[in-house]
């Protein structure tokens, strides 16, 4: 008995995992802390997206993990840590088997934290690696991440986007699966489900068409995720297994993140990941985490994979929570205005510089390999003007 409680004492109560540290850490800095991401009248902060990306992570070790080989990859930066913690179980340079962190004798927590908000350094080493998840994963999750519909692009384009949507109609029926909307294309036979109308019905991609031709965003959801998505990507990126039907409304919303679908012991939950007040119509007519079923007519054909789903959903947490998404929402639209050439405000100039270098490069893609499918590659913008103030 007596063993037992000198154990149970030689606990240090302080002591975290290394998880739990940088949230405790970056929760105190909230508010103290000010390194803006703002967009005209949109405004969040690095430490806000730094804590989402760790608290809503699809695999949090993972990502806490990078964090900290990031803050203790050479000896400069682990004596700035040292200055405050101290690691248990191994040196601050073995992440992979540091046990836990306490705070350096005879600090706590708010101690600590406090001192690394006084660090510049370690600071800017955060804002740094907070900064390319935004620029490299969030930014192009959500900037045109639709699958282009059949009467855009090219013929290769729209080929492919056809097959993928037949498979789909194949596999669900002629009605979308959220919201209960029945194509345009149906048979005279069929009738819509009592006022839900009709639409032509397009296929979503769940993980964006233009990962499969980005490699930064891929090792980025790599870092996210904990898994390797290489194949799944690339190969497979208009595969059924990636994408649902969904009436346009509806898909610009899934697009921007708005909601999702998670999946819980081989069950698809409809997930409002924004507010209520900005869900389309057509996902309120299902309760939040309402079942949504699949494959109701083909079964042979490959439901939406539960871990793009699960992606999804997490990328969609982590743009909400932290305030990115409307964020980013704002400079995309912003864009659109540019191309219409309606747009008339104090921020053009801060859409207008990477915009343009977009369009030189698709039409340098199109010149050097001559495919007319490169006419329909998705832009992917770098979000430079926020990320560099």
């Amino acid at each position: 008995m007596t063993s037992r409680l000198s154990r149970r004492e030689s606990v240090n109560p302080e002591e975290k995992t290394l998880i739990e540290a940088l949230k405790t850490i970056l929760r105190l800095s909230k508010g103290t802390v000010n390194i803006p991401l703002s967009y005209g009248c949109r405004r969040t902060d690095m430490i806000s997206l730094a804590l989402a990306l760790i608290e809503h992570a699809y695999d949090p070790v993972s990502i806490s993990n990078d964090l900290w080989t990031c803050l203790t990859d050479d000896k400069r930066k682990i004596g700035a840590l040292s200055e405050f913690l101290s690691p248990r179980g191994a040196s601050f340079h073995r992440t992979a088997i540091v046990k836990g962190v306490i705070p350096k004798h005879p600090l706590t927590w708010q101690d600590a934290a406090k001192q690394f908000q006084q660090s510049k350094f370690l600071i800017t080493l955060l804002e740094n690696w907070t900064r390319r998840f935004f620029k490299d994963m969030c930014v192009p999750m959500m900037a045109k991440g639709s699958t282009p519909t059949p009467s855009e692009g090219g013929a290769t384009a729209k080929r492919n986007q056809w097959r993928l949507k037949m498979n789909l109609l194949s596999r669900d029926g002629w009605f979308s699966p959220v919201g209960r909307v029945m194509d345009s294309s149906a048979p005279d036979n069929i009738t819509p489900i009592d006022s839900n109308g009709t639409n032509s019905l397009q296929a979503a991609h769940i993980i964006p068409f233009s990962s499969s031709r980005n490699l930064i965003l891929r090792n980025m959801l790599a870092k996210f995720t904990g898994e390797g998505l290489e194949a799944l990507l690339t190969d497979k990126i208009n595969d059924p297994s990636n994408a649902l039907l969904l009436p346009a409304g509806a898909h610009q919303e899934f697009d921007a993140f708005k909601f999702g679908l998670e999946n819980q012991d081989g069950r698809y939950l409809l997930r409002y990941v924004a507010p209520v007040r900005q869900q389309p119509q057509e996902v309120l007519r299902h309760a939040e985490n309402e079942e949504i079923v699949f494959a109701t007519n083909d079964p042979t054909i490959a439901k939406p994979s539960p871990l793009l789903c699960n992606i999804h959903v997490a990328v969609g947490r982590v743009l909400w929570a932290s305030g990115a998404a409307e964020v980013i929402a704002k400079v995309l639209e912003d864009e659109d205005e540019i191309k219409s050439g309606n747009f008339e405000d104090e921020s053009w100039f801060q859409v207008s510089a990477s915009y343009l270098q977009r369009q030189l490069r698709a039409l340098q893609d199109l010149d050097q390999n001559g495919r007319e499918e490169a006419l329909v590659e998705e832009y992917l913008p770098t979000c430079s003007h926020l990320i560099d103030t």
